[in-house]
């Protein structure tokens, strides 16, 4: 079978995938075992933090339109802060919204996409309590402090 002209190349053409690659991981040293996953969690948050970025510019627009926010602006910013659960710490779902006048307001963005995204980026970076995660609206940059 040939691969698809509009579709990636498959990484191993004739081989079973799960075999080839667990050959490779084999023959690796635990630092690099390391550097891979490492670089596979990076990937993955910036994944997940793509996807968070199109779904609050989605969710805001509703919060705005209903009137649940401060300010009729667009938001351009939101900054979540860490919640503990029995499992371990997560970002939570309500956040500050930043207005384009400057106003800011505190808003439930529970909604279901955007509650998934931030629980899956939770679980690709070690949090503890008081970190803030900083979505940028308007450059599309996500940032942990």
């Amino acid at each position: 079978m040939s691969p698809s002209p509009t579709g990636p190349a498959p990484l191993v053409a004739t081989m079973d995938l799960d075999a080839e690659l667990g050959r490779l991981l084999d023959s690796l040293t635990a630092a690099q075992l390391y550097d891979i996953e490492i670089a596979c969690v990076q990937r993955q948050s910036a994944h997940y933090g793509r996807q968070l970025v199109t779904a609050l510019r989605h969710r805001t627009r509703e919060v705005v339109a209903a009137r649940e926010t401060g300010s009729r602006w667009p938001v351009v910013g939101v900054v979540f802060g860490t919640c503990e659960w029995d499992n371990g710490w997560f970002w939570e779902t309500s956040g500050q919204v930043r207005h384009l006048d400057g106003t800011r307001s505190i808003v439930d963005l529970d909604f279901d996409e955007v509650s998934g995204l931030l629980a899956d980026l939770s679980g690709t970076e070690r949090l503890c309590g008081g970190e803030r995660l900083r979505v940028d609206l308007l450059t599309g940059d996500v940032t942990t402090s």
